[in-house]
This record gives structure tokens, C-alpha cells and sequence, in this order.
């Protein structure tokens, strides 16, 4: 027995040595495991890496390019002639035609093209491309507003609208009418189709008014995709404020309705509640006489 101790001595083998041999095994089995760790997490990268590709892709494919008219300058056309219209939108640059609801309303394209998104605004409220039509509306058109689409080879948009104005039955805002020293004087009933032109831009008009006589105003503006945000107030010939009004339930455009409390000369103020103004910033004010609220006896 001791012979073939010495005899394994000598040909190498021991309990050292299998202890030796057996850590060598344990690390090449743990190399061995770590190895096939590396390559699945480099085959789950590799995937993740070709689906965010095949997402992108998706997603650049399903871009949206379907056009979209925001607003009008101006809101509102005049029936009887032929009026240039400039219409704001997202994928309008491709334009092929104007199609109106009414047949008797006739357009023709005049040109199209990428437009100037104003500082601080996005494309999303004032657009970045354009369109410009001449628009004939007939003059016995029925109705107060005029419905219309835009065809491109993407599609055609949501219906979108613009006021019809009647020959003497409105005016346009003339400027330098921004202080009670200088505005503009009109007589009621009318409609003034005017814009703030400018930050801190505001429009004021002057109309004489009786004891007892109740007047009504209303902004037509951002119903029509204009991003004034308007306010209305009424001040007396003393500057005295008398009456305001801001949203309307549902809406940006503010309506005023007041009874005046003596005869003599009244100002209506227009302006943007932020103080923003371009010339995107159109607008239509109706004012006219409404009868006064009846007192109920308690």
C-alpha cells in the first residue's frame, strides 16, 4: 500500500491535485455561464435596438399629413366681390383646391407655400404653411357664415369657416384709434372687422347712446380659429368703467350687454387679455341696440 502511495506520488497524482483540478473545472463552468449571459444580453440589446428602429420607422410612416386650416385673414369676406383670403394651417403647402359647402361661392388657388410661425407662438395655433385664394360669394348669399375644405393629395380637411359680411351692414376698424383722445366713431347697429395689429395694441370706438338705452357687444374671433383672446370694456365720457367681459361659457370671445345710465358719448375697448397682437390676430365686434331687461315687480 505504501508502494503504490509513493507510486501515485510520483505519476503526479494527490489530493492537492484534485482539489486544483476541481476549482480549474468550477471556473471554466462559471466562464462558461458568465460567456452565455454576455451573449443573451447582447442578443436582448440587439433586439430591443431593432424594435425601437422598426417603432421609429412606424411612426415616421404614420406622420400625420393630413392638411388642417387653423385660421383666416381675415375672418370674415364680403359678400358681392371677390375677396383674397389667406388661409393658416398645418399641411396646407400642397394644396389643390378650396371646396365651399355653398356651390355658389367659387375659389381659385393664387399660391401656397411654408409660412412664418411668429416669435414664442407655435405651429400648432397660428400654423406653418399657407394658402392664398381669391373667394367670390355671391351677393344674395344665404347665411352668415361660409363653409369650406382643403383638398391635397393627403386628404382633404376638417370643415372650417369664415364670416360673410353685407356691404353697409359693417365697416372696417381704421387705426390711430388706440385712446379715448382718438377713437373711432361709429353708429350703431354695425360690425367692425378689425385685428390687434401688436403686443399692447388696443381699439377703441365711440358711439352716442340715450338714458335707459341697452347696448350689446360680442367678439367674434377665436370661434373662427383666431388667437386673440379677447376682452371687451365699456367706459362713460369720464373714463368711468362701467362694464367688462372676458370668456363666454364655452369660448374665448366675450359678449357685453349694459344699460346706459345717462345720455352722451360711450367707448368700447378691444383688446388681448395677454397684451399679444399680430396681424393674425383679427377679430369681428358687433354692436347694436337690445331691448332692456325687463324689471319683474316683487
Amino acid at each position: 500500500m505504501a508502494g503504490l502511495w509513493a507510486s501515485s506520488m510520483r505519476g503526479g497524482w494527490s489530493p492537492s491535485c484534485l482539489d486544483r483540478r476541481s476549482r480549474r473545472g468550477q471556473r471554466r463552468i462559471l466562464s462558461m455561464r458568465l460567456f452565455q449571459r454576455v451573449r443573451l444580453l447582447t442578443w436582448a440589446a440587439t433586439c430591443l435596438l431593432a424594435a425601437s428602429q422598426i417603432v421609429c420607422a412606424q411612426d415616421k410612416k404614420a406622420e400625420d399629413k393630413s392638411p388642417k386650416v387653423i385660421l383666416t385673414v381675415p375672418l370674415g369676406i364680403i359678400a358681392g366681390k371677390t375677396n383674397t383670403v389667406e388661409l393658416r394651417g398645418l399641411n396646407l403647402d400642397t394644396a389643390k383646391a378650396l371646396h365651399f359647402t355653398d356651390t355658389t361661392v367659387r375659389a381659385t388657388l393664387a399660391s401656397k407655400g411654408k409660412a412664418d410661425v411668429p416669435q414664442n407662438q407655435k405651429k400648432e395655433r397660428l400654423g406653418d404653411t399657407q394658402v392664398k385664394a381669391e373667394v367670390f360669394v355671391p351677393a344674395d348669399f344665404k347665411g352668415d357664415e361660409a363653409a369650406f375644405t382643403v383638398e391635397t393629395p393627403d386628404g382633404q380637411s376638417a370643415p372650417a369657416r369664415l364670416a360673410v359680411l353685407r356691404p353697409g351692414a359693417f365697416i372696417e376698424e381704421s387705426e390711430d384709434n388706440g385712446s379715448f383722445a382718438k377713437p373711432q366713431s361709429v353708429r350703431l347697429p354695425t360690425t367692425v372687422r378689425g385685428s390687434i395689429k401688436a403686443p399692447q395694441d388696443v381699439d377703441v370706438f365711440a358711439f352716442e347712446g340715450k338714458a335707459g338705452q341697452r347696448v350689446t357687444a360680442e367678439i367674434l374671433a377665436a370661434r373662427l380659429g383666431s388667437p386673440l383672446d379677447a376682452t371687451l370694456t365699456l367706459w362713460n365720457a369720464s373714463n368711468t368703467l362701467l362694464a367688462s367681459a372676458d370668456d363666454s361659457p364655452g369660448d374665448r370671445d366675450p359678449r357685453l350687454a349694459f344699460t346706459l345710465p345717462a345720455d352722451g358719448r360711450y367707448f368700447l375697448v378691444v383688446q388681448d387679455a395677454h397684451d399679444a397682437g399680430s396681424a393674425l390676430h383679427g377679430y369681428l365686434v358687433s354692436l347694436k341696440w337690445s331691448a332692456p331687461t325687463p324689471v319683474v315687480p316683487k
